[in-house]
């Protein structure tokens, strides 16, 4: 039996709207436009990466090709790069990469404990390697370390994106308040 990813991610989206709806309604939150949009991102950039990595769910299908589990660093990397069509390097090593840059850029946007590398990384890295351990159990998927080195570098290069976002604002922003000073206002 195959369970695609659909009917999970509705059911998902469906709980987190009730879990919304109830803080505001019974614990009289208030709803934070930015705070939301940081939310819904986070919770987008989750449900990619579990669409990428756990979906289609395949139940009592034997795999037919033989699981191909990688515990070596760098080993499916250099098997991939030295493949003849330049797509197959190209989606594995550029597509683990970008699939956790929104958790990354998200991550310390949605939790103020995450504001370094180090934090960031070491989430992406936890969470990159919970994928791969299910995946062990699954009868499609395989372990790869290489995805976790990827996922994690994702992730990192997710917040510096971030971070480089924040300083270009903030220098846009001094620039603007030194204009108006220039200009004989206050107004910003």
């Amino acid at each position: 039996m195959r369970i695609n990813f659909l009917l999970p991610a509705i059911i998902i989206i469906a709980f987190w709207f009730i879990i919304r709806s109830f803080n505001v309604i019974y614990k009289k939150q208030k709803i934070v436009l930015r705070q939301e949009v940081i939310n819904l991102l986070f919770l987008a950039s989750v449900l990619w990466i579990i669409k990428m990595t756990i979906f289609p769910l395949e139940i009592g299908v034997p795999h037919k090709y033989g699981i191909n589990h990688n515990f070596t660093p760098f080993t499916s990397m250099q098997s991939m790069l030295n493949h003849s069509y330049f797509m197959v390097p190209l989606r594995n090593i550029v597509g683990n990469i970008i699939l956790f840059m929104p958790l990354g850029f998200v991550l310390s946007l949605k939790y103020g404990r995450l504001k370094s590398v180090k934090r960031v990384g070491i989430v992406g890295l936890l969470s990159s390697l919970f994928i791969e351990v299910s995946q062990l159990f699954l009868p499609i998927r395989a372990f790869d370390i290489d995805d976790i080195i990827l996922n994690t570098l994702g992730a990192i290069l997710g917040y510096l994106v971030l971070k480089t976002f924040e300083k270009i604002s903030y220098k846009i922003k001094g620039n603007n308040k030194d204009a108006l000073r220039q200009h004989g206002t206050n107004e910003i």
